[in-house]
């Protein structure tokens, strides 16, 4: 069992699933469906994660995932060829418009190993942003859906939310990560940079409390959301330099996934 769960992980499927998690929960939040996009999402998930890892793997020393990779380069290499070819096949069915912000941003997830996240201060807002655009705006471009206050608040507070649960990352990472990179747990501190996830989702949160006001979504899934930012806001208090790698990579990036887990039971309450 720790060894599948150790393949899943380091593998980035379950990472591919999360993502996969935050898309479909923008269908139940947008009330739309795009299953050949969230096809996508997590085939092209897998494969840049992938690609990124062992690139940042082959500049690093000491690292247990580099020692499971050197143990299973095979397995690697071919999920990263399956979700190549996955992810390509389903790219040439999206819209024109669909398509230039795919590549947007799979342009900053190549360049992002290679220097990218070197910037200081870009680290956490390149991954925000991408995985915005990935989960959220590629549906909304897809599915013809308008662009108004409605969405416009729902990408804001899908940003703040990937944000936060990013934080905890940056944390773990404090012992790996060149302190020229600046992020912000090296810049104001572990304690002050989980006080600032919080604060993110408190803002995400009252977000929502405005479009419910404005009869943008369901009180069920406002109630919904706000225990999930409740259950996300003590897993990142509960974050440390100390945790373990999979406290980080289960835990705190499962939080995505019970985001769809707890829409869709709230929406089976309708």
């Amino acid at each position: 069992m720790k060894s599948f769960v150790r393949f899943i992980v380091y593998s980035n499927i379950f990472v591919a699933f999360c993502v996969l998690g935050l898309s479909i929960s923008s269908e139940i939040l947008l009330d739309t469906a795009n299953y050949k996009l969230s096809q996508f999402v997590f085939f092209a998930t897998l494969f840049t994660y992938n690609f990124q890892r062992i690139v940042r793997l082959s500049k690093t020393r000491g690292h247990a995932r580099k020692d499971w990779f050197n143990k299973n380069k095979l397995a690697v290499f071919s999920l990263i060829v399956i979700s190549a070819i996955m992810s390509g096949y389903s790219f040439f069915d999206f819209k024109t418009n669909t398509q230039f912000l795919i590549v947007f941003s799979g342009v900053i997830s190549v360049l992002y190993p290679f220097g990218l996240r070197e910037i200081p201060f870009s680290k956490i807002f390149i991954i925000s942003l991408v995985w915005t655009i990935s989960t959220m705006l590629l549906l909304v471009l897809e599915n013809n859906i308008p662009f108004d206050s409605n969405i416009l608040f729902h990408l804001l507070s899908r940003f703040l939310f990937i944000f936060s649960i990013t934080i905890p990352f940056d944390i773990r990472d404090l012992k790996f990560d060149d302190k020229k990179l600046k992020t912000i747990p090296i810049i104001i501190g572990e304690s002050r940079a989980k006080l600032l996830a919080v604060l993110a989702l408190l803002i995400a949160e009252a977000l929502y409390v405005i479009q419910y006001w404005l009869n943008q979504i369901l009180l069920q899934h406002l109630i919904g959301i706000i225990i999930l930012f409740l259950i996300t806001s003590f897993v990142i208090m509960k974050s440390s330099e100390k945790k373990s790698d999979f406290y980080y990579s289960i835990c705190v990036e499962s939080m995505s996934l019970l985001l769809y887990l707890i829409l869709g039971i709230s929406t089976l309450m309708l």
